[in-house]
């Protein structure tokens, strides 16, 4: 795995991230009542402890789970979510290998948080 930018940088890439998020007309109304710099701290915070291969996925994974249990999150919405992380990164001239760093990072935790019912 490729180090992490630093946590300023993260800052900000998260800032953008969750700008689209929020102007986004389909997924940001899942954020409506949802306080954006919170989100902005819970992303850093769960990238920095879970970016390195030794983390314990799994426990990791059930958090990831737990917090977004009250959501129903389609394959098509994370993939959505993936699509606007990928553009924070690369408008912050993030190379390509670290984009798709992320993206696989975010791929570890699709089992997790992708709704498998109706």
């Amino acid at each position: 795995m490729l180090p992490l930018p630093s946590d300023p940088e993260l800052a900000r890439i998260a800032r953008t991230f969750y700008d689209k998020v929020y102007a986004h007309p389909w997924i940001g109304r899942f954020f409506a009542n949802v306080d954006q710099s919170r989100q902005e701290i819970k992303l850093v915070r769960f990238v920095r402890m879970a970016w390195h291969e030794s983390a314990d996925a799994e426990l990791q994974g059930r958090y990831l789970e737990q917090e977004h249990a009250h959501m129903r999150i389609t394959g098509a919405l994370f993939d959505l979510r993936q699509t606007l992380l990928a553009e924070a990164l690369r408008e912050h001239a993030h190379p390509e290998p670290l984009v798709q760093a992320f993206l696989a990072f975010n791929e570890r935790w699709r089992r997790f948080v992708v709704s498998t019912h109706g």
